[in-house]
């Protein structure tokens, strides 16, 4: 065998598998370099899918250039519910002290109410319900007049009516309800809240306890409310609503106490007032960003709707909606 021929079989022997090293190489390392970016590529895509949930969690956040809010009310809070469920505190003064909270109580008589009756069930109106005195503008029921279950929690939220507040514990035996209120705000985790009557009036003798809890756990029902029991919100929304007796006879046309019904979308409230209790509300409304919640609660205020309408103005000043 020639020379050149030998070198032509070295060539093809020792030349063959170093040029398919070469490309089996070449294919890995070109197969790791796509790999490597495409993995690259999507952590890049997770770290910015986190700092994107990171600063819609965030939102809506306060602008610094803004005041802090003061309000005369001796305890207030907001909390923002978002789609989701969460919440946050945007808005909080003596969040925990222990005050108060007239018919605001009336929350909790409803949410009872919805649990635990029949709302085709008629309730006739005793002498002790027909006495029970009313806040302002709420007229007193009659002796032996009779309505249905879910016409006297229209009497509760819209006018906030004691004696129909009576009339629906009365059903069950009040101090019964009454016992199913405390141990429902136990269940709740409302371990500021006691309550004495199903109205939210002051006793008798001034020196007796009277219903009490703190903001916080105001909202704390009221976001309960919303999530669970949402009609409640739904039926205080009304500012007008016709009545009727069980027999089909109109009553007369329910005015609410809710001043500030309409001046915000969606918006939903509880008023209360006593002497003990001074000036108490809670609002829950559709937030600037249309997508969550803003439930918001004073206690002991001169002036609760003012003082309320101060809070909602700076918090759609206050924060970064968008």
């Amino acid at each position: 065998m020639s020379k050149s021929l030998r070198l032509f079989f070295i060539i093809i022997f020792l030349g063959l598998p170093l040029w398919w090293g070469i490309n089996v190489f070449a294919q890995k390392l070109e197969d790791f370099f796509y790999t490597n970016v495409a993995a690259q590529e999507e952590e890049v895509l997770n770290q910015n899918a986190a700092i994107e949930k990171q600063l819609e969690s965030m939102k809506p956040s306060r602008k610094e250039e803004t005041d802090a809010l003061e309000v005369g009310a001796r305890s207030a809070i907001s909390v923002l519910i978002k789609k989701d469920g969460t919440e946050k505190v945007l808005f909080q003064k003596n969040i925990q002290e222990k005050l108060p909270i007239a018919s605001i109580t009336k929350l909790m008589t409803a949410l009872l109410v919805m649990r635990n009756y029949n709302f085709e069930e008629t309730v006739e109106i005793s002498s002790e319900a027909a006495k029970v005195e009313n806040e302002q503008g709420s007229g007193n029921l009659r002796v032996a007049e009779k309505f249905f279950v879910k016409d006297l929690l229209y009497f509760l939220l819209i006018e906030s009516n004691n004696g129909a507040a009576f009339a629906l514990a009365d059903m069950m035996d009040e101090k019964e309800f009454v016992d199913l209120m405390n141990i429902t705000a136990a269940e709740l985790g409302l371990e500021d809240t006691f309550f004495v009557n199903p109205t939210g009036l002051d006793p008798e003798n001034q020196q007796d306890l009277t219903n009490y809890s703190t903001v916080e756990d105001v909202a704390k029902l009221a976001i309960y409310i919303l999530k669970t029991e949402p009609s409640i919100w739904d039926i205080a929304r009304f500012s007008e609503f016709d009545v009727y007796s069980a027999d089909g006879i109109l009553f007369r046309k329910l005015k609410s106490t809710n001043e500030l019904l309409g001046t915000m979308p969606d918006l939903s409230g509880k008023t209360g007032w006593t002497l003990r209790a001074g000036g108490c509300l809670a609002i829950i409304y559709l937030a600037p960003d249309k997508q969550s919640y803003l439930v918001n609660i004073v206690l002991s205020s001169e002036d609760r709707f003012g003082d309320m309408e101060k809070m909602m103005d700076w918090l759609n000043g206050a924060y970064q909606w968008q």
